[in-house]
């Protein structure tokens, strides 16, 4: 019995560290020791063990001895790959990223005729498959596939429950569906949320331990990061910032109706699109207003918005700041920044990726 406990607190040993440095990349042996409260001995061991597995590279800058304690480790990005989907109304995209997180192929394109269930299944599992048929002969470990889905998600069970933007994807089982015909792992997350981890890992939150991050697609959606922990709220579905009631001159009306590229009719990848300055805005304010009262709910390090409408150079992205200041309680607005997104179109697409990664090497609530 015992020695079966300590091997399974080796193992949820060897995933913190494995995650530690999936999300902030190279550190020292005696780095992980302190931060994790691990003790150096155990953490030397580890680290031996899945060096020599292949799993982790030490960055020498010289004639160092192996296993020092002050020679980074990071993780070895040809050990195997990993593979991002996200969907959403107009477009799917699948990522590849390596061990180490890197993205080293992507595929995009638009989301076809969906009138039906069939429809709608032929097309997604058509996308992977083409994918994967360009991707397998390139990369020979491919360990999991993360999805990232659009709407609202049970994520426990892998099913789409609802999508108001394509109603052919109500009580989708989307996991089960791609997991039995690619015959990989597959976990499915929220793609807001995956593009949230994305932002936070190595974009705009870099290093932040409590943010939101808003995306503006072709729906809207939200991420929030407390005290470095992903908040999903008691039913999982916290974050569904696109059904926030909001005001009108006509009644009450949901958020993404009124700011989404569904409802402003634009497609920000395949045009060069333009808003009338009234329209630009109308958006902006309603946008920023939100956020203003969202900041004085969570009181964040800062906001991050992604998404093609929330370009800094783009036409709303002043009205929003503007209306944020002008509403937000000041000694809150003063303080939390709103910052660009960095990751790009694919953030969704790498942040599903690392949700698999997550997967793969599950931490249970272990006190050291």
């Amino acid at each position: 019995m015992i020695n079966k406990v300590n091997s399974k607190t080796n193992i949820t040993k060897r995933h913190l560290l494995l995650r530690r440095l999936a999300r902030t990349g190279e550190a020292s042996r005696l780095e992980l020791s302190r931060e994790l409260g691990i003790s150096n001995s155990r953490v030397c061991d580890l680290m031996q063990e899945m060096l020599d597995e292949g799993r982790l590279v030490e960055h020498a800058g010289g004639p160092e001895r192996r296993g020092r304690r002050g020679v980074p480790v990071a993780l070895n990005g040809q050990f195997g790959h990993i593979l991002g989907f996200d969907m959403e109304a107009l477009r799917l995209r699948l990522v590849v990223v390596d061990y180490a997180g890197r993205t080293v192929w992507q595929k995009r394109q638009s989301l076809s005729e969906t009138d039906t269930r069939e429809q709608l299944i032929d097309n997604v599992l058509g996308f992977i498959e083409s994918c994967l048929e360009e991707v397998r002969p390139r990369f020979a470990n491919l360990m999991g596939l993360g999805l990232a889905a659009n709407g609202v998600v049970d994520v426990k069970r892998g099913v789409i429950l609802r999508y108001d933007s394509i109603p052919a994807a109500r009580d989708l089982p989307l996991r089960d569906l791609v997991a039995s015909r690619f015959n990989l792992p597959c976990c499915i997350e929220d793609n807001i949320r995956c593009l949230t981890l994305a932002e936070w890992n190595h974009g705009a939150a870099r290093g932040f331990n409590s943010f939101i991050c808003v995306a503006v697609r072709s729906g809207v959606g939200a991420g929030i990061v407390i005290d470095g922990h992903l908040f999903t709220g008691s039913h999982g579905l916290a974050g569904e910032l696109g059904y926030l009631p909001t005001a009108t001159n006509s009644g009450w009306e949901i958020l993404q109706n009124l700011v989404s590229e569904t409802s402003l009719k634009v497609d920000v990848e395949t045009e060069n699109f333009e808003l009338t300055p009234g329209r630009a805005s109308l958006a902006g304010e309603i946008l920023g207003a939100q956020l203003a009262s969202i900041a004085v709910m969570f009181d964040p390090q800062a906001i991050v918005l992604a998404g093609g409408l929330m370009a800094p150079d783009g036409q709303i992205w002043p009205h929003v700041g503007m209306t944020f200041r002008r509403l937000a309680l000041p000694e809150i607005g003063e303080r939390v920044s709103l910052l660009p997104a960095q990751l790009g179109p694919f953030a969704a697409a790498v942040g599903a990726a690392y949700r698999c990664f997550q997967k793969l090497h599950p931490v249970e609530m272990h006190r050291h």
